[in-house]
């Protein structure tokens, strides 16, 4: 993914600046040098293509090319359509995520697992006995086993979750000298100083006798986190338990072509993952000929002051664009607060210079000032309270806590305020009171207009909007005994099937709408 160093208090001119740490076979500033030459983008293009293998056809409309002030990054050959399949590409990395699961489940095949069951080969990773490596004379994690047991696990009758967090950068040493060169070619920058990464874990915690911190396993394992650190994205596998009830196993993947896409807070694309956990990115609006190919790194409607830090921290750069330079946010006023005079009720407060972190913050209204400093707490009392406390409870809750409490001191199109209102969109169900329907057609539609005005065209988030949308507006109309649907009704659901219908984890009920309404495309 795109990355850049750039100070968390200051402007990067073009948006994107992009020094790099890859290969430990040359220095720095080689490296730089090495990946924006056009013969590299070639070979690395070349070895990417023939990895896609099937996925990939020359017909696609992109190719690879170097950007002043981004760096290697994703052009569009030819003028693509709304909605337009762009790219198809798979995983050359995948497994757990670094996170603590709700659940136990195979570490090969993500099968839901009643009891834990440990691998009898001994590499402490809870397996299922289809995949167990006595199941035949090779499965599925035979070869990993071999590698986490060649480094002599201690106490191997004992489940281990720190070697199960390191099992995608293991995995890495499964890869054959054709993908390793494309992994090694991809960014990978060091973790912070604070961050304890999955080898770290392992080194701190000596799971292993036979794994020595200087050996040349561990910096290999090093070099395949930084890439990971730098580039995954959060994937998943649906798997069903005994019960035949769905679960989602959230995955992290490398998609190298999807990495190579820049960021933009204003993107281009939308991107969703199908059964077999292949990427699909189509185009969210129109892109001419020329144009960058962007992915958005942060949230979509997180306010430009936490994309910011979100992007420094993660992602090592500073975002330039259109959205990051304009204090309203095009209008959608999501990082503004609310002004503390209790004489100006309509008072929005906004930084002055978004794109400087320490900036003051002004009132459009009253002309009041506040200090970052005080900005900045406040923010965080509010993501206190809402984030930690409102968004556990039921939608009931969440939805007196908006109205009674929350719109005393936060915007209604404040990051916070909308984020509470995508949980009750979630939580409230068809089977919820009629009053609770209304409040959530209410959100659905406040949102909506929030991304129609950034522009985000046929977005993810649009899509599941518009299927929340539909579902509320169709209960509601059986319960007040009216028509249903409308044009405008039908029109939410056609976004939701276009924008959903390919996702390996869409609604349940979203094809049989679809198909009864006219609405597959």
């Amino acid at each position: 993914m795109a990355s850049t160093a750039a100070s968390a208090d200051g402007f990067v001119p073009n948006g994107n600046q992009r020094p790099t740490t890859e290969c430990d076979s040359v220095s720095d500033s080689d490296r730089v040098v090495d990946l924006v030459d056009p013969a590299n983008v070639a070979r690395f293009k070349a070895e990417l293509v023939a990895f896609l293998g099937e996925l990939y056809s020359p017909d696609q409309p992109w190719d690879l090319d170097v950007f002043e002030g981004y760096g290697r990054g994703m052009v569009a050959t030819r003028d693509i359509a709304e909605n337009e399949l762009i790219f198809l590409d798979r995983p050359i990395l995948v497994g757990p995520r670094v996170n603590n699961y709700d659940v136990i489940f195979c570490a090969s095949c993500c099968r839901i697992q009643k009891k834990l069951t440990l691998c009898s080969g001994g590499c402490r990773l809870p397996i299922c006995p289809d995949c167990d490596v006595s199941a035949a004379p090779e499965t599925p994690h035979s070869a990993e086993c071999r590698v986490i047991t060649a480094w002599h696990p201690k106490d191997q009758k004992r489940y281990c979750k720190t070697i199960l967090y390191a099992l995608t950068s293991i995995r890495g040493f499964l890869m054959d000298d054709h993908q390793r060169s494309i992994v090694l070619n991809m960014e990978a920058h060091p973790p912070r100083k604070d961050m304890i990464t999955e080898v770290e874990r392992i080194l701190k915690d000596e799971v292993f006798s036979n794994l020595p911190e200087d050996s040349p396993n561990v910096r290999y394992l090093r070099q395949i986190v930084n890439v990971l650190n730098t580039n995954a994205f959060e994937t998943f596998r649906m798997v069903q338990d005994e019960e035949n009830n769905d679960h989602e196993i959230i995955l992290r993947g490398l998609y190298i072509l999807g990495a190579l896409m820049n960021h933009c807070c204003l993107p281009n694309i939308r991107y969703v993952f199908d059964e077999n956990l292949v990427m699909r990115c189509y185009a969210s609006k129109p892109i001419g000929k020329g144009e960058q190919i962007f992915n958005n790194y942060s949230k979509p409607l997180w306010g430009t002051q936490h994309r910011i830090i979100h992007l420094c921290f993660s992602k090592h750069f500073m975002c330039g664009c259109e959205r990051c330079r304009d204090p309203t946010e095009l209008g959608t006023y999501l990082g503004a607060l609310k002004c503390v005079r209790e004489n100006c009720p309509q008072g929005r407060m906004v930084s002055l210079n978004p794109l400087k972190v320490s900036s003051v913050w002004q009132c459009d209204s009253c002309g009041l000032t506040m200090s970052n400093a005080k900005v900045t707490k406040i923010q965080e009392i509010a993501g206190r309270m809402i984030l930690n406390n409102a968004v556990k409870k039921d939608a009931a809750y969440i939805v007196e806590y908006l109205n009674d409490h929350v719109s005393k001191f936060l915007l209604p199109c404040n990051q916070f305020t909308v984020e509470l209102k995508l949980q009750a969109i979630r939580k409230i169900q068809d089977d919820s009171s009629l009053e609770l329907l209304v409040e959530k057609e209410k959100y659905c539609l406040d949102i909506l207009e929030i991304l129609a005005k950034l522009s985000y065209g046929e977005c993810f988030v649009k899509g599941v909007l518009c299927y929340e949308l539909f579902k509320a507006r169709m209960v509601i109309a059986a319960r007040q005994e009216t028509s249903f649907p409308d044009e405008d009704v039908l029109a939410h659901l056609r976004s939701a099937w276009i924008i959903l219908g390919c996702s390996g984890n869409r609604p349940r009920d979203l094809d049989q709408l679809a198909q009864s309404h006219g609405c597959k495309v």
